[in-house]
């Protein structure tokens, strides 16, 4: 049985050598072109850069296993298209964050429970917060060890910035029952690592918006928008020009099921509509946050010893951290919320270490 196994398996490879080949050769007449094309360093030429680049590195990952005489092609077109994904990201990002991170484990001890024990004292205290800030403020807190919760303002819809691209995350996790072998994998790891523009437009462009819709109504963001145009405004109120907005409620909701449905809370899964390993591949993205420039949020600076999942946006006029803080036994869910033209990183991260005082999480 052995010898016959063994006979059966050399007939096997070379068959497949021969389909990976013909898969290599089609990923090159097809994808190869456009990486050769020279692109304009504006946001519509960096993004193509970026999509060509992508595709033709999926297609050779996708063509498996090739014949000895074309390995040293297949390793040419996957650098060839490596090359061009790394040029479109060094015009996308400030410097230091690294495309090839490896993904955090995932954090927490258990699923937690829902908000559903408001805290006035809490809500006072917030609100105390608030007005020690220059603009308009949006804040939420969930303590799912407790189900303790109070908010701000937090149904105010704000500049959702980047932080909508959660729905984009969600979209992608959604599209395949295993989301570390997808054609979107690298992409979703540059959303968690850098908030990449580019990699959430792949998604988007890929998989529809229809889809990131979807993705932002499982996860709860029923008063988020993904993307929309913006209108010329001068008003001093969030959102101001913006149309791609969210809340910061919104925002937590989305991180608790997320949290919940990694760690196997099964309304927390029918609701994203994932299972739990899609749910823990989201969660860990968004743990491998780089902290690099405004990507490090509001409330690092203040936080010691403590694991962080969070997605941050910024803009000249909105500064927002939605994060998970785990502290020991204690999972918390801080969303923190900015708005004034010509708002601060640091005046947003004074906001941001009140509120986690005013939640007991720092002195």
């Amino acid at each position: 049985m052995r010898r016959s196994a063994l006979v059966l398996l050399l007939l096997l490879v070379p068959a497949t050598a021969v389909a990976g080949d013909e898969e290599l050769l089609a990923a090159r007449e097809r994808y190869l072109p456009a990486v050769q094309l020279r692109y304009a360093n504006t946001p519509d030429g960096v993004q193509a850069r970026y999509d060509a680049g992508r595709n033709l590195v999926e297609a050779v990952r996708a063509a498996g296993s090739v014949r000895p005489g074309l390995r040293r092609l297949r390793a040419e077109l996957h650098d060839r298209g490596r090359s061009q994904v790394a040029l479109a990201e060094a015009l996308d990002r400030a410097t230091g964050f690294r495309s090839g991170a490896s993904l955090a484990s995932r954090p927490g001890n258990g699923a937690g429970i829902g908000p559903h024990r408001p805290d006035r004292a809490l809500v006072r205290s917030l609100t105390a917060a608030a007005g020690r800030a220059n603009g308009a403020v949006g804040i939420w807190v969930h303590e799912l060890d407790t189900g303790r919760y109070a908010g701000h303002q937090a149904d105010l819809r704000f500049a959702a910035a980047s932080t909508v691209k959660l729905g984009a995350i969600a979209a992608a996790l959604r599209a395949t029952p295993v989301p570390e072998r997808s054609r979107w994998w690298y992409d979703l790891r540059q959303i968690g690592f850098w908030s990449s523009n580019l990699a959430a437009n792949r998604i988007a462009g890929e998989l529809g918006y229809g889809a990131i819709g979807e993705g932002l109504r499982r996860l709860g963001m029923t008063s988020s928008t993904y993307p929309g145009p913006y209108r010329a405004t001068t008003a001093w109120r969030p959102p101001g020009p913006h149309t791609r907005v969210t809340t910061a409620r919104d925002l937590g909701r989305a991180l608790y099921r997320l949290h919940a449905g990694a760690h196997g809370d099964l309304r927390a899964l029918r609701l994203l509509g994932v299972t739990r390993r899609q749910a823990e591949a989201g969660l860990r993205v968004l743990a491998s946050s780089q902290p690099i420039a405004d990507n490090r949020g509001l409330l690092r600076r203040w936080l010691t010893g403590s694991t962080l999942v969070e997605k941050n946006g910024w803009l000249s006029d909105t500064r927002t951290t939605a994060a998970i803080v785990y502290q020991g036994e204690r999972t918390t869910v801080i969303v923190v919320e900015l708005y004034r033209p010509g708002v601060t990183r640091s005046e947003a991260e004074r906001l941001g270490r009140d509120v986690l005082r005013a939640a007991g999480l720092t002195r």
